[in-house]
């Protein structure tokens, strides 16, 4: 299946990952934890939604075998307090923004080296949602 065939899926994930992200099956949660990666990329991630997840963001890919966009993830998490993201967006921007300030070009290094694994994590996962039959409505 494509990504067109599959949006009428993602868009009943997405709710259900919104409004109970527990609820999500380990092959749901993949797809809600990943595909924003895919468009957004790991500034992204820190930046806007996604990092309250970010340890289940790194198991996912640790799952579907995208290891070296993993270990971005983890090179970027020792950078913070406790060696992880806040789950709270205003405290982990500002987190981001000291970070900034002492390594001004690490965001961008580690996310330039995010789009040039992008295609193959965007090439597995979508291999992930056609195995497992997560795109298909039920």
């Amino acid at each position: 299946m494509t990504r067109e065939e599959v949006q009428p899926a993602w868009e009943i994930i997405v709710d259900k990952g919104f409004s109970n992200y527990q609820s999500l099956t380990r092959d749901e949660r993949v797809w809600f934890n990943l595909e924003p990666l895919t468009t957004g990329g790991i500034s992204d991630h820190y930046i806007n939604y996604g990092a309250e997840y970010n340890k289940d963001t790194i198991k996912d890919l640790e799952y579907i075998e995208c290891h070296e966009v993993a270990n971005l993830l983890k090179r970027m998490n020792r950078f913070f307090l406790w060696g992880r993201p806040s789950k709270n967006i205003d405290r982990r921007n500002r987190q981001i923004m000291r970070i900034g300030d002492k390594h001004p070009d690490l965001l961008d290094e580690i996310d330039a080296k995010y789009w040039k694994l992008n295609d193959g994590l965007e090439k597995t996962l979508m291999e992930h949602i056609n195995r497992t039959g997560i795109g298909l409505i039920k």
